[in-house]
């Protein structure tokens, strides 16, 4: 299971690594429930529509990324993983890293995007955690 970083994402990479571009300062978590595989052109303009952002949780935002300090290319949020807790049924089938806090937010930078293997369901009431990992590698 790999994450999608559309040209969105890399750009602002190249940006604010290379070019000394403006870091965002905090990363949110979106949930999806459609059957979507990333496309280059993904945006935060239009990825809520179209993998279908989940928005029926109990919090009032999307969720904040609390990522470590990064080592050997990669990082995480192991040590303070995101929670919601649902107000519908929902299968969640992908998440994606987001610079905008606003449920369904079309604002902002979409950094990249993963789908699960396989949708899971959630009823109303359940927390449902959202563990993230970042890797950087060379193609091998």
């Amino acid at each position: 299971m790999s994450l999608n970083f559309p040209a969105q994402g890399r750009d602002y990479l190249m940006d604010v690594g290379v070019h000394g571009g403006t870091q965002v300062p905090t990363w949110y978590i979106a949930l999806f429930e459609g059957d979507y595989d990333s496309q280059e052109d993904d945006t935060a303009a239009n990825i809520g529509s179209r993998a279908t952002e989940i928005t029926a949780y109990a919090e009032s935002t999307r969720q904040e990324f609390k990522e470590a300090a990064a080592t050997g290319g990669a990082t995480s949020n192991s040590g303070g993983v995101a929670t919601v807790t649902l107000s519908a049924q929902k299968a969640v089938s992908g998440f994606a890293l987001m610079s905008s806090a606003g449920k369904g937010s079309s604002t902002g930078i979409l950094l990249c995007y993963q789908r699960l293997p396989s949708p899971r369901t959630y009823g109303p009431g359940d927390v449902v955690k959202i563990p993230v990992s970042l890797l950087l590698a060379n193609a091998v």
